[in-house]
C-alpha cells in the first residue's frame, strides 16, 4: 500500500470515527466535511499529495498559539504565511505522510471536538477492511436511522446505490479488541 493510499484511509477512518459530519464533495478532487454551515475541512485530492484547508477563527488561532511549540516548523510556518481574511485564517496544509496527517489531526481537534459516540471499545467490531462495523452503512447490525444518515452520506459523496444484503459482522475473535469479519460487503 502506497503512503498516499494510507493517507487517505486514516483520513477517512479519523473523520468518521471522531466526527458525525456531513461529506459534501464534487465527486472528482474535493471533499468537504461539514456540519450546518460551517466546514470543518475540506481535502483536495492532487497527483502527489492531498492539500487539506483548515480555517482557523479567532478562538482556534488562539488555542493553536498556546501550544504551537509543539508542532513542526513545516506546521508553524503554513500557519504564518497562511493569509487571514474576514472569516479566520485559510491554512493550505499539503500531506503525503502519515506524520504531516498526525499534526493535521490535532489541527482538526483544535477546529471541532469530535462529537461521534461510537460503540464502546469492548463492543465495537471490526473487519478486514479496517473499517469499524458500528460506521458503515453494509453492516446489518447499526440501528435504521444510522444506516440512513450513513446511506444518505455515502450515496451523496460517491454516488451509487449503498443498498443490498448487508454485512451480517463479526465471525472470529482477533487478539486485538472488537472482532474481525470473515466477508466484505464490496471492494474498492
Amino acid at each position: 500500500m502506497t503512503e498516499l493510499k494510507k493517507v487517505s484511509e486514516e483520513t477517512m477512518c479519523f473523520m468518521r470515527g471522531k466526527y458525525v459530519l456531513d461529506e459534501v464533495g464534487d465527486g472528482k478532487d474535493e471533499l468537504k466535511f461539514r456540519r450546518g454551515g460551517k466546514t470543518v475541512l475540506t481535502v483536495y485530492r492532487r497527483e502527489d499529495r492531498f492539500d487539506f484547508l483548515v480555517i482557523f477563527g479567532k478562538a482556534e488561532r488562539e488555542k493553536f498559539e498556546a501550544e504551537r511549540d509543539s508542532y513542526s516548523q513545516g506546521i508553524r510556518d503554513i500557519y504564518d504565511n497562511s493569509r487571514t481574511y474576514h472569516d479566520g485564517k485559510w491554512m493550505f496544509i499539503p500531506v503525503a505522510d502519515s506524520e504531516t496527517l498526525e499534526a493535521v489531526k490535532r489541527l482538526i481537534m483544535i477546529k471541532k471536538k469530535p462529537n461521534r459516540k461510537p460503540f464502546t471499545k469492548e463492543t465495537a467490531i471490526y473487519g478486514k477492511c479496517g473499517h469499524r462495523c458500528d460506521l458503515c452503512v453494509h453492516y446489518v447490525g447499526i440501528d435504521s436511522e444510522m444506516r440512513q444518515k450513513l446511506r444518505e452520506s455515502c450515496e451523496h459523496v460517491y454516488g451509487g446505490n449503498f443498498d443490498g444484503d448487508g454485512c451480517p459482522g463479526c465471525r472470529e475473535k482477533t487478539e486485538v479488541e472488537g472482532n474481525i469479519c470473515e466477508h466484505l460487503p464490496y471492494q474498492a
